[in-house]
């Protein structure tokens, strides 16, 4: 079967967010390329994409009764799980229970080749596999969360390589052996099912993970970069960007895009400690982008907040309006930021971690310090905004590296791989 004759049905829980992004970039370089793609998501927010469709549960009072009761049991189950005051598992931990059955869906029935994404609170993978039967799927990995027993990223933890016993995030819980309850049920249905999956993620560093782990270390894995619309993220004048904003034209412009103050994995608090200690602080301002959920304390530097952007040409505008793009995370697969950032001529500060070294060559495109603290994330920053001079020569090999027809090429090149 020639790949452009492949029906690919993708995916995703939600049509907003970082995965979702990627799913939906993905899903228009396929139907600019002449193959047929649709998307699927539980939640539907808007309508401008095509060939985007909303998740319908099977129609039938049978049907409606079964999902009740399955719903009924997750709720009391989640609700059974309590944890000390003040500890929260949320954007850390998800349970991996879903009580939908996505192979009811006609859409399901007419794709050749699935390609999951973000799923959570929607598909199981247990649930999947056992009803799956030999449909070739192809599971695109932005967290580490199918392959443990529920944790997003498992830090230092290496529980995901075993049985995720004595998981550190439940351990003070009322139910401390979840996860490996959990992990028991995905290994179970892997065993018996013996699906046709193949494994894709955005980093050889998620890749890899995926290869140790001990429920998907049987599955061909292979490294698919995210892609972007290069006619929209492209270098345009910094000076021009920054005055369409209304930034000050007399300073060095940081821009971070930032959630939220408690997530310590995405790092902004080792931001702020490290702008604290910036010496010249009357030279700098800090840029950042996102629905900010938290009151910011004083930094140091002056901070401007263009809150939450959604609107990819203003915001490639915001990108070129910035001397250097800052993305302080501890533990990262491939951000979409970082990808939109350098398409965007834009160079790169941050940490050694993930799958940031497969994107950030260090002196070309940016500085990435192996010293996770303050002070090494400040000095990376002040040798980051040196580049800024190359970046004709940055966007142009992240166009080639990040372009939606590669991504199509070797997204299909699996896929027919897949279907034999």
């Amino acid at each position: 079967m020639k790949s452009q004759g492949l029906k690919i049905l993708i995916l995703s829980s939600y049509d907003v967010g970082g995965a979702s992004i990627a799913a939906i970039r993905l899903h228009l370089a396929l139907l600019k390329a002449g193959v047929q793609s649709r998307l699927l998501t539980l939640h539907k927010s808007g309508g401008n994409i095509p060939e985007h469709y909303q998740y319908q549960p099977q129609a039938g009072w049978k049907s409606k009764i079964e999902l009740k009761f399955r719903q009924r049991a997750e709720h009391q189950q989640k609700n059974s799980l309590h944890l000390p005051k003040g500890q929260s598992l949320s954007g850390e931990f998800s349970m991996p229970l879903a009580s939908y059955d996505i192979t009811d869906s006609h859409h399901w029935k007419w794709a050749d080749v699935v390609n999951i994404h973000w799923v959570n609170e929607w598909i199981s993978l247990e649930n999947l596999v056992a009803k799956a039967g030999q449909k070739p799927m192809i599971w695109t990995m932005h967290d580490m969360h199918a392959f443990t027993g529920g944790c997003h990223y498992s830090h230092s933890c290496l529980g995901f390589e075993m049985e995720c016993n004595n998981c550190p995030m439940l351990i003070h819980s009322s139910i401390p052996q979840l996860a490996n309850q959990f992990w028991k049920s995905k290994k179970t249905a892997l065993y018996v099912h013996q699906p046709k999956l193949r494994i894709v993620a955005p980093s050889q560093w998620m890749v890899d993970l995926a290869a140790k782990s001990s429920l998907f270390s049987e599955f061909t894995g292979s490294r698919i970069f995210n892609s972007l619309d290069t006619s929209v993220f492209k270098p345009l004048p910094q000076e021009m960007c920054a005055a369409v904003l209304g930034l000050p034209g007399n300073k060095k412009i940081m821009l971070s895009v930032i959630q939220s103050l408690k997530d310590r994995r995405k790092g902004f608090f080792i931001l702020i400690e490290a702008l604290k200690k910036v010496p010249d602080p009357e030279n700098w301002v800090l840029c950042t982008v996102g629905k900010l959920h938290d009151e910011t304390t004083e930094i140091g530097v002056e901070h401007i907040h263009l809150g939450s952007i959604q609107d990819e040409r203003l915001m490639a505008i915001v990108y070129n309006s910035a001397h250097v793009f800052v993305h302080p995370a501890t533990e990262d697969n491939l951000p979409n930021v970082v990808v939109e950032a350098l398409c965007c001529g834009l160079s790169v500060a941050g940490f050694q971690i993930g799958g940031m070294p497969e994107m950030v060559i260090q002196g070309e495109n940016g500085i990435l310090t192996n010293n996770i603290s303050p002070e090494g994330l400040l000095n990376a920053i002040k040798e980051t905004s040196a580049i800024q001079s190359r970046k004709t020569q940055i966007a142009e090999a992240a166009h080639q590296t990040f372009s939606g027809s590669e991504h199509v090429k070797q997204f299909l090149q699996v896929a027919e791989q897949l279907v034999g």
